[in-house]
């Protein structure tokens, strides 16, 4: 039984019953377009409201605006990136790569690099 579930801060992401309805069954029909119809009875759709300041993100409360715009945050990120990109360069440099068919670890790189 598949069951998907959607997190969101309560009344913040999600403002009206006519969202929420709309959001669950274009979830659920997205998620039968890729596995088929014989799932759809039995695929629950949930979505999970999270009262304010009760998530965080970096341990920050959540929505903290201000923090999310503010030079702190921005900073952890500009750390975390050059982290990652230094990891992922270190990586093609040994020659290491997933053995995938899609090509995954290319496309991402290119992302990665802006391209």
């Amino acid at each position: 039984m598949p069951i998907i579930t959607i997190q969101v801060v309560e009344g913040v992401v999600l403002t009206s019953p006519e969202q929420k309805r709309d959001l669950l069954k274009k979830m659920t029909d997205t998620f039968i377009s890729v596995v088929g119809d014989v799932a759809r009875p039995y695929t629950y759709c949930i979505i999970e409201e999270v009262p304010v300041f009760e998530w965080s993100i970096s341990g920050q409360p959540l929505p903290d605006l201000p923090f999310l715009y503010g030079p702190d945050y921005a900073a952890m990120h500009k750390k975390s990136n050059e982290i990652m990109r230094n990891y992922v360069e270190s990586q093609a440099k040994k020659g290491i790569e997933p053995a995938d068919h899609d090509h995954s670890w290319s496309r991402a790189q290119n992302l990665w690099e802006g391209k």
